[in-house]
């Protein structure tokens, strides 16, 4: 295969942000767009280059010229158009949370797995190399804190709205989950948590968890997170990493730094980045090399080694349903 044919389906900010991406790659070929508002799909083909827009989502996943989807629509509608794809033998790049329900979840991976095709989830902060640093640094944690904290999202949000998004915790919040596992690499055994809906009236979503995590190996992990914001200095996204030997990494203002103990340099920051990667937030976020690394896989027949499968999405989703049903029944949560 000398390129992949590829097709965006959601012509929204993530919608953008990947075809922006996707353009950096000579190895794409950007075919089509879909989006349920024409005006949005023609727009994108008109910025990004292709050959058609349509507001028909089914057309895209029949088109036997496609190699690959990028699912970048509201939550709700992810599984729908993820099964639909594999049934076609599309490979898919879905945007976070996989689905909203750990049933969901679970029928996009046996879709993915029936069909053999390589499904991704849109887990960019495990490519960020401050991330990658710190796995190296303190591959087996004892202790991790991770925390997401934005300031209050609008009551009207889409993403806020228990249908479309699930709200801020599992919309968003599922980045925090992933990347615990991720620094963690151990199942998850149990939850337990506190909070509630805190910051919004009139809605049966929770907006503000503090979440303790077991895994199996014995580690342990903390979750904070909600739009109870803004958080002043350590910024949106913020995580500790202790070993209990005497090394601990903090990675700070939403994955730009890192404060290290017991390792040298102490200090990891931008200025420690290659020049190509300290100018390009795509880069230092994860956002590129995640859809580099979606599409040399495609090309070469080979597993991920970095990016997030539907499993992964299926286990962020998980942590999050079940923090929830802690807060409801006031009881830690199994989770295997």
């Amino acid at each position: 295969m000398s390129k992949v044919n590829v097709a965006v389906i959601g012509c929204g900010g993530m919608g953008r942000r990947h075809s922006e991406n996707l353009l950096k790659l000579p190895q794409v070929s950007i075919k089509a767009y879909a989006d349920a508002n024409e005006e949005k799909a023609r727009q994108f083909l008109s910025l990004y280059g292709g050959e058609y827009h349509t507001t028909d989502a089914d057309k895209i996943t029949g088109d036997a010229q496609i190699d690959a989807v990028f699912i970048c629509t509201w939550h709700d509608s992810h599984p729908a158009l993820a099964i639909k794809a594999a049934e076609e033998g599309k490979h898919i790049f879905i945007e976070k949370p996989l689905a909203l329900t750990i049933e969901d979840c679970q029928r996009i991976e046996r879709a993915a797995e029936s069909a053999g095709i390589l499904l991704v989830v849109g887990f960019q902060a495990r490519f960020s190399p401050f991330v990658q640093r710190i796995r190296d640094v303190i591959p087996k944690p004892l202790v991790t804190f991770g925390q997401m904290i934005d300031p209050k999202w609008g009551d009207t949000h889409w993403a806020q709205n228990p249908v479309t998004g699930g709200g801020n915790v599992l919309s968003q919040g599922c980045h925090t989950f992933d990347l615990l596992y991720y620094f963690n690499q151990s199942e998850p055994v149990s939850i337990h948590t506190e909070g509630g809906t805190f910051t919004h009236q009139n809605t049966e979503v929770i907006d503000s968890i503090v979440a303790t995590i077991r895994f199996e190996n014995g580690s342990a992990a903390c979750a904070v997170i909600g739009d109870f914001g803004p958080s002043s200095w350590t910024g949106k996204s913020f995580y500790e990493i202790l070993d209990g030997r005497g090394k601990s990494a903090t990675l700070y203002h939403y994955y730009e730094g890192i404060k290290f103990a017991g390792v040298e340099p102490s200090d990891y920051t931008l200025r420690d980045l290659p020049e190509e990667n300290r100018s390009d937030p795509s880069r230092y976020h994860g956002y590129l090399p995640e859809v580099k690394e979606f599409i040399d896989c495609i090309m070469n027949g080979k597993k991920p080694a970095v990016a997030a499968v539907a499993k992964d999405g299926t286990r962020a989703t998980t942590l999050a349903i079940k923090a929830f049903e802690s807060i409801r029944t006031k009881k830690t949560q199994a989770l295997r």
